[in-house]
C-alpha cells in the first residue's frame, strides 16, 4: 500500500466530509486516441497519434486499488483554535476561520501532516468523461450544484451538474472534448 497526495476544491471536500462524494475524476495526460484494457488489475494500453499501431501500458498516477490518498486542501495555519489551523470547507461551522479570510493557502500547499482526510482507492478505470452515468455523477458529489450551461438532450440533472463541474475545473480539456479520464472510485477512512 502506498500513499498519494490529491487535490480537491472546497465544494468537493464538503461533499466528501458529507458522505455525498466516493468518485472522483482526472484527466489522463497526455491525452491518447484509444485505450484498451490488459487482463491485469489496474493496467491499460493507450494508444497516441505518435504511434497507434504500438500503445503504451498506463497505470493510474493516483495509484492502484488498495492505497490511499490523503486530501490536499485550502487552510490557513493563523487561525486561533486548538489545532493552530483551519480549513475553509469548515468555515461555516468555525467562526474563527472567519479571521483567515485573506490568508487562505491553495490546497497545493498543504503539508501531509496537516491532511485530516485519507481515501482508499476502491476502484480504478479510465473512460471517456462523457460516458459518466446518472449514478457516478452524483457519486461525484455533483447533485447540489450548479447546472452546466450546456443543450444536450439525454442527460440527466445530475449529469448536467458534473458537466458544468467539470469545465469549471478542466479548461484545457473541456466536456465537450470528451476527454479520456481516470474514474477513481473510493472509500473515507476514519483514522
Amino acid at each position: 500500500m502506498k500513499e498519494h497526495p490529491i487535490l480537491f476544491s472546497t465544494e468537493m471536500v464538503k461533499a466528501i466530509l458529507e458522505g455525498r462524494k466516493t468518485q472522483t475524476r482526472r484527466t489522463l495526460k497526455p491525452q491518447p486516441i484509444d485505450v484498451l484494457p490488459m487482463n491485469v488489475p489496474d493496467e491499460w494500453v493507450a494508444l497516441t497519434e505518435v504511434n497507434p499501431n504500438h500503445g503504451k501500458i498506463i497505470k493510474c498516477r493516483f495509484g492502484q486499488v488498495g492505497d490511499r490518498l490523503w486530501l490536499r486542501e485550502a487552510f490557513c495555519n493563523l487561525c486561533p483554535d486548538d489545532q493552530g489551523f483551519c480549513y475553509k470547507a469548515d468555515r461555516e461551522h468555525n467562526p474563527a476561520s472567519d479571521l483567515c479570510a485573506a490568508e487562505w493557502k491553495p490546497s497545493i500547499f498543504m503539508p501531509r501532516w496537516a491532511s485530516r482526510i485519507t481515501l482508499e482507492i476502491t476502484g480504478i478505470r479510465v473512460e471517456r468523461v462523457q460516458e459518466i452515468t446518472h449514478e457516478d455523477a452524483i457519486a461525484e458529489g455533483a447533485e447540489f450544484m450548479p447546472a452546466a450551461k450546456l443543450r444536450k438532450e439525454r442527460l440527466t440533472v445530475p449529469q448536467i451538474v458534473f458537466a458544468g463541474l467539470w469545465d469549471s475545473i478542466n479548461q484545457k480539456y473541456p466536456w465537450s472534448s470528451n476527454p479520456w479520464c481516470w474514474c477513481i472510485e473510493f472509500k473515507r477512512l476514519s483514522l
